[in-house]
């Protein structure tokens, strides 16, 4: 359904006092799997509210999660092991009890132990220990000890002005990235490089609100992360249908959870998933906008389950993600602005948010920063439902594609583009062709010239079987990267296939990044990076057809995503000796994004990918 037909009461209304800030038949097999994967979970959610936890003492924590089977659909459940002198080749298992199955009192006790065992001024290199598994301290650094300690004043006002470069930037609150930057997520046991840890995205010492969506979530490993007595959160879910979401949010008011909310957005009509990842963090002195490809996991975040005996992490992190941050100052009380006054990124983050119903008090508080260093960069949606007219316009790809116009890198005259994904459905030569042009800053459905050799310029990475069996975590941590056997023996263009090598050994990967490299008519080289939630489907980026007519039909969209467009800088191509018809390397994203993927990548040739499903 179109959002002017989405009704009012489709999400539960935000209180005031929570944020206090002055139809395609052709695409529907793309979904059979998450369907029959959604309502496996919420049978398994039903089952475990019926149940205590030390009556399942072996089941996985994310696995009760609303969401997780669409991205786990029949994964191996993980095996719990001891630590060996050889490598285990899957991560242990801790108790649950389903989300927001929380014993607060318990938790906060543990948590003010910690607190009383710490040094009083801790390393933000000392590790954390989950809330809801007492433990000797853990060897993996990284992980925030207590955040209830408040920083003295002028500690909490600091600036990235006042850092140095060969000094690491502590925790406290302080405008690290003016201008935005893409990160990878760090991972356990590996060498840092351009990384972060969830610790300083969040930047907890001096968080005073977090908005968080995602499609997956860990409560308790997140609570370990975030003061909840000071720190006022907003969680945007995904949940189709009313009962689910009064069962989710009764759960919450049962854990008892301070300063807390859930959120659902519309999810009528032919909407399947909540697949968003945002964060919006504000602090005394700036808003943290974050973009990430990760869920609210662990190990999305390069941490690794603790060893049941000993509390200690053991094994390299399994699984790695992409962020993007921007740190926006807070602006002067006395120059509040509108809508129109705000850059591109601005307007299409708030039209984002306003379609997700998050309410005026999240909008407003965003108008009180300065957005005036985003003018380079753009947020590009994918709004769930059906949309016509000017709305079809300004999401999805025509989404993509309006944003490459503003940015002024259409015209395009040649294009290469790298298109890492965690999942994959029907994917089809004519949805490729539309991605193409939409890259190109073209209407989608344009009939504007198609390269004949297109699956020649577009290299798809997804794993073999052979990488994730030989991976860290083994074919047990592949069940979050998904590709049906039956839709790859269909009319799959394989020819574009790459494996999906991490250039960290053995790591898997959630990214979803989207690499374009090229040349303009007037002979300009340029390139640009998509970094956000959207997997290559039609689900995540919109299906639509020219009908018979002429005209454009409905844009189809299943699914809530964001990401955002980065372009490389202009300086960056004085670096190089291109020839006239030459392309930039992909070295040229070096500055502006680390790649993580081994390029251009192997072909499958006879090698087959990662299915989720061995037995079909």
């Amino acid at each position: 359904m179109s959002l002017a037909d989405m009704p009012s009461n489709a999400t539960p209304p935000l209180s005031a006092n929570i944020v206090d800030l002055v139809s395609d038949d052709d695409n529907d097999n793309d979904d059979d799997d998450i369907r029959e994967a959604i309502a496996l979970s919420l049978r398994s959610t039903e089952e475990s509210s019926n149940s205590s936890s030390a009556s399942k003492p072996g089941r996985d924590f994310e696995e009760a999660q609303p969401g997780y089977a669409a991205e786990h659909p029949k994964a191996s459940p993980p095996t719990q092991h001891q630590p060996e002198a050889t490598l285990p080749t899957s991560i242990p298992l801790r108790p649950s009890t389903g989300l927001f199955g929380l014993d607060r009192k318990a938790m906060e006790q543990e948590r003010l132990a910690r607190l009383g065992k710490r040094k009083r001024t801790a390393s933000p290199e000392r590790s954390s220990k989950m809330a809801s598994l007492p433990s000797p301290p853990s060897s993996q650094p990284g992980a925030a000890e207590g955040i209830a300690e408040r920083p003295h004043k002028s500690a909490m006002l600091r600036t990235a002005t006042t850092e140095s470069k060969d000094h690491k930037p502590p925790l406290e609150s302080s405008i690290q990235y003016p201008r935005g930057a893409i990160k990878r997520t760090w991972a356990f046991k590996h060498p840092r490089t351009d990384d972060i840890k969830i610790e300083e995205v969040l930047q907890p010492l001096t968080l005073n609100i977090a908005v968080i969506s995602a499609f997956q979530w860990d409560d308790r490993w997140l609570f370990s992360k975030i003061n909840t007595r000071k720190t006022k959160q907003i969680w945007v879910m995904s949940a189709k249908g009313k009962d689910l979401q009064e069962k989710l949010l009764a759960e919450a008011d049962a854990a008892d959870i301070p300063n807390f909310k859930l959120h659902f957005p519309p999810m009528g009509g032919q909407i399947v998933n909540m697949h968003s990842k945002l964060m919006l963090l504000f602090h005394p002195t700036h808003v943290r906008i974050v973009v990430p490809t990760a869920n609210i996991r662990n190990v999305d975040w390069g941490e690794t389950e603790k060893d049941p005996r000993t509390g200690e992490s053991w094994q390299p992190a399994v699984m790695e993600n992409s962020v993007f941050l921007i740190d926006l100052p807070r602006r002067a009380e006395s120059s509040a602005t509108d809508d129109e006054a705000l850059s591109s990124f601005g307007r299409e983050l708030l039209y984002f948010l306003k379609a997700q119903e998050l309410g005026s008090h999240v909008t407003k508080g965003l108008m009180k920063f300065d957005f005036s260093e985003t003018a380079h960069i753009e947020f590009v949606h994918a709004v769930g439902g059906n949309h016509s007219d000017q709305a079809s316009k300004l999401t999805g790809l025509p989404g993509l594609s309006f944003a490459i116009r503003r940015l002024g890198l259409d015209k395009v005259q040649l294009l290469e583009l790298d298109y890492a994904t965690s999942s994959l459905g029907t994917l089809k030569i004519a949805f490729l062709e539309q991605l193409y042009t939409a890259a190109s800053g073209r209407t989608p459905t344009s009939h504007g010239e198609i390269p004949a050799d297109l699956l020649d310029r577009i290299r798809v990475y997804f794993p073999t079987r052979e990488t994730v069996v030989k991976s860290t975590g083994g074919p047990a941590c592949g069940g979050i990267i998904t590709l049906s056997r039956s839709h790859y023996n269909a009319a799959f263009p394989k020819q574009c296939l790459r494996d999906y090598k991490s250039t960290r050994e053995g790591v898997l990967s959630h990214n979803k990044m989207l690499l374009a490299r090229g040349r303009l008519k007037d002979g300009k080289p340029f390139a640009w990076a998509y970094v956000g939630s959207a997997n290559l489907t039609e689900s995540a980026w919109g299906v639509q057809k020219v009908l018979k007519s002429g005209k454009e039909g409905v844009l189809n969209i299943r699914n809530w995503e964001c990401g955002v467009v980065v372009p490389v800088p202009e300086e960056k191509f004085m670096e190089l000796s291109l020839g006239d018809e030459e392309i930039p390397p992909m070295s040229v994203f070096k500055g502006t994004v680390e790649v993580p993927f081994q390029y251009p990548g192997d072909k499958y040739s006879d090698k087959q990918p990662w299915f989720f499903r061995e037995e079909e």
